[in-house]
Formats: C-alpha cells, sequence, structure tokens
C-alpha cells in the first residue's frame, strides 16, 4: 500500500493577500507565536500597515487585564479563557504600577515604591516590550497622565504624546507635554481650571483622552446646598488643550467610564442605594468633538443586580460590550474570614437588557490588607504596535 501523498499547499505558500486576510481574523497572542515561522510571515506581522489595521478590526477583540503581585493575567471576557505571565522586572518590587492607561494596546504606567519614588513607563503587554520615560521634573502622587496621538500626523507612531498635569491639590498654570518623537518634554502656557477636579478613571478614544470631571459650586448663601456640575472633559492631542466635551447624564460618584465601538464613550452607573444600572453611549468623536451627547443604552432593575462597587473606597469596576444591549463587568470586592483575615473576591457578571444573565468568581485572594484588595484591572485591547 503506498504511503499517504505529503500535503502539496501550506499557509505559507499563499499568496500574500489570502495569508494578510487570513492573519487580519486571527487574535493577536497567536501573531506572536507565528513571527519566527518564515520571513515573509515576519516582514508582514511587523509592517506597521498590517498592524494598525489589524488593531482597527480588533477593536471589540478587548481583554481584561490585573497586576497581582509580580504577575500579569488577561482574561477574554467572553471566552473567559486566562493567561498569566510574569510582570517586566521594571515593574517588580521595590516598585509597583499604581495606575495604567489604555491607548492601542500600549500601557502608559505610573510606578512608585513605598519611599515614593516615581516613574513613568510605556508597556506592550503582548510584545513585553518596555520604555522608560525620564520625567521633567519630580513626580508626585497628585499627577494624572494621559496617552493618545496626533491625528494630523502622517503615520500614527510619529505622533504618539502623553499629557501630565496637576489636579485637587495645588494651583498651577499650564501643563506638560512629551512627544515620543522628540524624546522630550515641552511645557504648555495658559490657565488650566484649579476648580476642575477629575476622577481617576479615564480613556483614550480616537487619539484623545477623556475623563468624567466635575465642578463644584457654592451655594449665594452659607444654608445653599452645593451644586455639583458633571461632565467630560478632554484632551485633543492634535490641538494640545483640553476641551469640556459635554455633560454627564447623572452624578459622577458612581459613573464608571469606557469606550463604545471605538469611536464613542459610555457610562456605567450605578444608584447605591436601589442597585439600578444605567448604560449610556455617546454619539460618535472626532471632528472637533462637536455637539457630543449621551443617549440611554439601557436600563433594569431588581433586588438581583449585585452592587458593582461595594463602597467608595473599593476600586472601580470594568466593563465591556459583548453583543448589543450586554455587558460583561469584572468587579472586586472584599470579604472578612476566620481570624479576621481579608479575603479579595473577583466576580465576572454578564448584564444585558433583561437582567443578570450570569456571575462567575474568578480570584480569591487573601491579602495582607484592604489596600491591596482595591485594585481589580483595566481594558485593552492586544495589539503588535511598536513602542514609539
Amino acid at each position: 500500500m503506498a504511503s499517504s501523498s505529503k500535503r502539496s499547499w501550506s499557509l505559507s505558500s499563499l499568496p500574500r493577500e489570502i495569508t494578510q486576510e487570513i492573519f487580519y481574523r486571527t487574535p493577536v497572542e497567536s501573531l506572536v507565536r507565528s513571527k519566527p515561522t518564515c520571513k515573509e510571515w515576519y516582514a508582514l506581522l511587523t509592517d506597521k500597515t498590517f498592524i494598525y489595521e489589524h488593531l482597527r478590526r480588533s477593536h471589540q477583540e478587548e481583554r481584561f487585564l490585573r497586576i497581582f503581585g509580580d504577575m500579569v493575567q488577561t482574561m477574554d471576557p467572553v471566552t473567559r479563557t486566562r493567561s498569566v505571565s510574569p510582570i517586566p522586572s521594571e515593574f517588580r518590587p521595590p516598585y509597583e504600577i499604581d495606575t495604567m492607561v489604555h491607548c492601542d494596546g500600549l500601557m502608559l504606567c505610573k510606578c512608585a515604591d513605598s519611599m515614593k519614588q516615581r516613574f513613568i513607563a510605556l508597556w506592550n503587554p503582548v510584545t513585553r516590550k518596555t520604555r522608560l520615560v525620564e520625567p521633567a521634573e519630580i513626580l508626585t502622587s497628585s499627577d494624572y497622565y494621559g496617552i493618545g496621538y496626533n491625528s494630523k500626523k502622517k503615520t500614527r507612531d510619529d505622533g504618539y504624546k502623553i499629557v501630565r498635569f496637576t489636579c485637587g491639590l495645588f494651583e498651577f498654570e499650564g501643563y506638560e507635554i512629551y512627544e515620543f518623537e522628540t524624546g522630550s518634554w515641552k511645557s504648555i502656557g495658559g490657565k488650566v481650571d484649579v476648580d476642575v477636579k477629575v476622577t481617576c478613571k479615564c480613556v483614550s478614544v480616537l487619539g484623545n483622552m477623556y475623563w468624567v470631571a466635575y465642578r463644584v459650586e457654592e451655594g449665594e448663601d452659607d444654608d445653599d446646598e452645593e451644586d455639583v456640575e458633571v461632565f467630560i472633559r478632554g484632551f485633543d492631542f492634535s490641538e494640545e488643550t483640553f476641551k469640556d466635551i459635554c455633560f454627564c447624564p447623572t452624578s459622577y460618584v458612581n459613573s464608571h467610564l469606557a469606550s463604545f465601538n471605538g469611536d464613542s464613550l459610555s457610562l456605567l452607573q450605578q444608584d447605591q442605594a436601589s442597585r439600578q444600572i444605567e448604560v449610556w453611549v455617546s454619539s460618535k468623536l472626532g471632528d472637533g468633538d462637536g455637539d457630543v451627547s449621551f443617549s440611554k443604552y439601557f436600563s433594569l432593575s431588581g433586588p438581583d443586580l449585585p452592587a458593582l462597587r461595594v463602597n467608595l473606597n473599593a476600586a472601580r469596576p470594568v466593563y465591556c460590550f459583548v453583543k448589543p444591549k450586554s455587558v460583561i463587568v469584572w468587579c472586586v470586592g472584599v470579604e472578612l474570614g476566620e481570624g479576621d483575615k481579608v479575603c479579595s473576591c473577583c466576580t465576572l457578571y454578564e448584564i444585558d437588557e433583561d437582567g443578570l444573565k450570569s456571575k462567575r468568581e474568578t480570584e480569591r485572594d487573601n491579602v495582607r490588607d484592604y489596600s491591596r484588595a482595591f485594585v481589580c484591572g483595566y481594558v485593552y485591547i492586544p495589539s503588535l504596535v511598536p513602542l514609539p
């Protein structure tokens, strides 16, 4: 009997156009493993035109990312599959990541040690590459950061920038911009509203940054209640200016900001007492962000709804949209166990317009104190985008 015939074709022998289309539909994690296969594949997977087109098509392939100890955990919210890898050496003790901001699969990390020594770095969790950013001056705990790009540049990787400003403690003039193209900081003059406060959670959409912000206006008389104005404040990296984008639907206290469909904003809000949940989405951003407004996407109420944020000191939940009128939310809670031990519990909820669809506990860790329990995670889109 004749031996079985050898395969007469292979993926590497396909025309480049077909291979490229297959790769556009392939998860980034698999593409990384495919790079060493042959010179042709390596050339395609490192081509910036391919990388950014793959990113554009992947705007709904979001992942949850969480740092615990010296490990990085990523989770696909749809399949629930997880992967764990060591954190880069730059972020290991005595340093640890304080906050992160995502843009194009790149994470801007603010780090500190117990002696309050701080630095910032850019990190791609997929390629595991890092780049330290030299600060223009001493970093403080009241610094806020954003990352985006100049959309008017010919290529996106030429226009990545960081904005740094201070909020909440000091009056100051201006803010600072770091340009990766030149590797230097520059100060931007002009007064920044000192009465505006921003929350720590933020999102980058279409190359610009957005925060939930608020302004407290005191009443004319001592007996008058304070009036809180809640809105979205943006930073345009092309114009290098802050802009007030639109008003938020309700209170900022339990408003959780994220992106929607790659070109809009979303707000997940929950009333602390009734546990009613509302999800809002904005009109499309871009074109100067003119005439942006929120509309209610869906809402629900009922006794079985979970508390997505157990108290104001706990971590804010992270969430993403998996299908129309449906979100998956990842949040963290704290329980007291035997002997006053503190236990951190991470839970994944799927919620749609009809109610709570599923609940799954993903982590249960004993922690030394409450502060370690109040870190949940971040939403990011895996990409092959190289560090600028």
